[in-house]
């Protein structure tokens, strides 16, 4: 028996009978409700196909998604306007009438792609929009957290032609790209929407987005092998315009008005102990979590859903500072995790004493410049200390203990810490916090140094070119 293929079908046309499986099945939110089913045919051709969405009872009962059929009896009418998944001149209308044999040929393809070139995107802002599907290979890949606490993923990709478009998933489509999404490898999404965004083209998921990682099928294979055949990414490949912060506080440098991402070369030099350093969201909506006390264990609950996992997000407010000022800004989660390689889970429930979101873990702090290493230890420096002019600074000393300290009466402070060997000592102090009088003893070797106020100012007036910070008291 002889098919007609779908890519021949036009709207008003006599049906014939098709051989088709049933990839894809969704209700359309648009004006109008329907249920759409998204057919393909032994060439790889696709068609949508709508339903009275009141059916849907009687089509779950005829139709099974991915079983093959010989359909009749439906209606050629014209192409879907909202939100279509194939471009096509044409689209079925199927009732009651319509029939569903089971086909003999069961290997009709199983996955349906048509990749959208970038030169194309710009076209596909336009109403009525056609989703998109794109494959591309990984520049970056990293969550971000909105302003109103959402957590999105963004991904870059490059096309065979190297350039590149983000793609975006919003919180209910972040889980089809992980973090075990590399550099380098490929990824096919379906059913994107283009947008704009500060004169960048991006790709948007949409409640029928799905992605595929490293896809070898032989819809896929052919571009595989060209994204392969690309030399390799490098760190410094993406170029994004550098900035300063006086530039980014006035708004002033072009690079700045016409670009979403930038890059700026600044140290932190004070967190914000006022605000909290985390949050903890709920896995299945999304919503802020509470504190609760259960016996003597912490846990956190939603007002709306039961059996959840937390789900622990860094958001630490801070002070950058560059040649040219200092501003006050905010890191989000894979910002500090990029930092620490300590998710902040494990921050939360591993390395910190007290839940509270406001008391900064020593092990946190060690993001201010010339801090404590990853394994919790202060760094190592190549400035010279404190009773050294700067520029004459001999091998610096190793330390193997972080700061810690206790408060006496006010407003006296006392720290200690122990060298590998006796060498010059360098001092933290935080100059938001200095207090008008205080001792700070320290362990060097054998010897016991006290340092006057004084001395502490003295570091104070050229910490930016020789001072260590190794913590905070």
């Amino acid at each position: 028996m002889t098919y007609q293929r779908v890519r021949d079908i036009r709207e008003r046309q006599t049906p014939g009978t098709i051989e088709v499986r049933v990839l894809r099945k969704w209700i359309s939110k648009g004006k109008k409700e329907e249920l759409c089913y998204q057919f393909i045919d032994n060439y790889g051709d696709c068609i949508e196909a709508t339903a009275d969405v009141k059916h849907i009872e009687y089509f779950d009962s005829v139709i099974q998604l991915q079983s093959c059929y010989k359909v009749s009896g439906y209606i050629a009418t014209g192409p879907r306007t909202y939100m279509a998944t194939v471009d096509h001149a044409a689209s079925l209308v199927i009732g009651q009438k319509a029939r569903f044999d089971p086909a003999t040929d069961q290997s009709l393809p199983s996955v349906y792609f048509s990749f959208a070139t970038y030169e194309t995107l710009k076209g596909r802002i336009k109403d009525p929009r056609l989703l998109t599907d794109y494959i591309g290979r990984v520049e970056t890949n990293c969550l971000r957290t909105t302003s109103t606490g959402k957590t999105l993923r963004k991904t870059l990709l490059q096309d065979e032609l190297k350039q590149r478009v983000e793609i975006t998933l919003w919180p209910e489509k972040i889980h089809l790209i992980d973090d075990k999404v590399h550099p380098g490898d490929i990824v096919a999404v379906t059913s994107t929407m283009v947008t704009e965004h500060n004169g960048r083209l991006q790709l948007e998921s949409t409640y029928l987005t799905t992605a595929f990682i490293n896809p070898n099928m032989p819809q896929t294979i052919y571009h595989i092998n060209r994204l392969n055949a690309l030399p390799a990414i490098e760190p410094t490949s993406i170029n994004e315009p550098t900035t300063t912060l006086a530039d980014l506080k006035l708004g002033s440098k072009h690079t700045i008005q016409n670009s979403k991402n930038f890059t700026c070369k600044a140290k932190i030099i004070h967190i914000h102990e006022n605000r909290a350093w985390y949050y903890v969201l709920c896995s299945k909506c999304s919503k802020k979590l509470y504190p609760q006390q259960d016996n003597d264990k912490l846990i956190f609950v939603c007002e709306d859903d039961d059996n959840i996992t937390p789900n622990f997000r860094y958001c630490v407010n801070v002070t950058i500072e560059d040649t040219t000022g200092c501003v006050d800004t905010v890191f989000f989660n894979e910002s500090i995790q990029s930092i620490l390689n300590i998710s902040c889970e494990d921050m939360v429930t591993k390395h910190v004493e007290t839940s509270d979101p406001k008391i900064v873990p020593q092990l946190l702090r060690c993001i201010i410049d010339g801090g404590e290493n990853n394994d919790g230890q202060p760094a190592p420096s190549n400035h010279p200390g404190p009773s050294d002019p700067p520029g004459t600074s001999d091998q610096p000393n190793q330390l193997v203990k972080p700061i810690r300290a206790r408060r006496l009466r006010k407003p006296t402070r006392i720290a200690k810490l122990t060298l590998r060997y006796p060498g010059k000592v360098k001092i933290l102090f935080d100059s938001r916090r200095l207090m008008e009088k205080f001792e700070i003893f320290f362990v060097d070797g054998e010897k016991e140094v006290e340092y006057s106020q004084d001395e502490v100012k003295l570091q104070e007036k050229f910490k930016q070119k020789w001072v260590n910070y190794v913590g905070r008291l």
